[in-house]
């Protein structure tokens, strides 16, 4: 993830150089990803304050920026080594009025799938069956890029869905088993996302419960080969067969009652 402007009109914020260490109370061993999410330590933390990966202890509370170096798996430290003393990491804050843009990756950076499957549609038809959740009109408005399978390689544009089915605008040219992969595009105004298990890239998500990251969504977004970066729009891109398309959606990061913002609320108290 990375911001692409402000809506306040001037540059989007620069990379701070910040205290961090991508675990909560370790010196820390695990590769944390450049676009990762960097939240704030809360004041329960033993080992001191600073600011870490946004998936340790409470995911997504006390939101801060976007990680914009890669941490290795060494040479990480706590604030009160004596020895070496903490790191700075390049980080970009993440303000109210930051557009922040993710991609629907079909890898995340470490390289494992992180992909939908679970479709059911016959050929020639428009009816998916699926299981949603009890939200049953979340996805309307947005779309299904099919990965593997028959269908490979068309991406429809969804008019509407029930907890078990979902209808498309146009129909299938060939038939989606269940095991088929694919990619799930949350509607442009999605209130939630999911995200990859290192908290940088967007992850295909049709299941409303389990789309955890609060956000207000802005835009979506594709490109391929032969196709400049724009909009998806019903009108031009349902129905068609691409040929290595990148998705991508812009939003802005709103916190929420229980894990905040510290650009919007407090830093959240355990």
């Amino acid at each position: 993830m990375w911001v692409v402007r402000d809506l306040s009109g001037g540059p989007k914020p620069s990379p701070l150089n910040l205290f961090y260490n991508g675990d909560y109370e370790i010196d820390s061993t695990t590769k944390r990803y450049k676009g990762s999410l960097v939240k704030v330590t809360d004041t329960a933390n033993a080992e001191g304050m600073f600011l870490t990966w946004a998936g340790d202890s409470t995911q997504y509370q006390s939101i801060f920026g976007i990680l914009e170096e890669e941490q290795g798996i060494t040479g990480n430290y706590l604030p009160s080594d004596a020895l070496y003393g903490m790191k700075t990491r390049k980080i970009t804050p993440i303000l109210p009025s930051s557009i922040v843009r993710g991609e629907y990756a079909q890898t995340d950076p470490s390289g494992t799938a992180i992909l939908d499957n679970g479709c059911v549609i016959a050929a020639a038809s428009a009816t998916v069956a699926l299981t949603l959740t009890a939200s049953a009109t979340h996805f309307a408005g947005g779309w299904f890029y099919f990965v593997t399978g028959a269908n490979a390689g068309y991406l429809h544009y969804i008019e509407q869905n029930t907890t078990s089915a979902a209808t498309l605008g146009t129909a299938c040219v060939n038939a989606v088993a269940t095991g088929d992969t694919y990619i799930a595009i949350a509607p442009a105004n999605c209130t939630h996302m999911d995200l990859c298990a290192h908290e940088v890239c967007l992850k295909s998500e049709v299941l409303y419960g389990s789309r955890l990251f609060r956000v207000l969504g802005l835009m979506h977004y594709l490109t391929d080969d032969g196709i400049p970066f724009q909009r998806l729009d019903r009108d031009k891109h349902d129905g068609l067969k691409l040929r290595n398309p990148r998705f991508y959606h812009d939003f802005i990061v709103g916190g929420s009652a229980t894990v905040g913002s510290v650009w919007r609320d407090v830093i959240v108290e355990e």
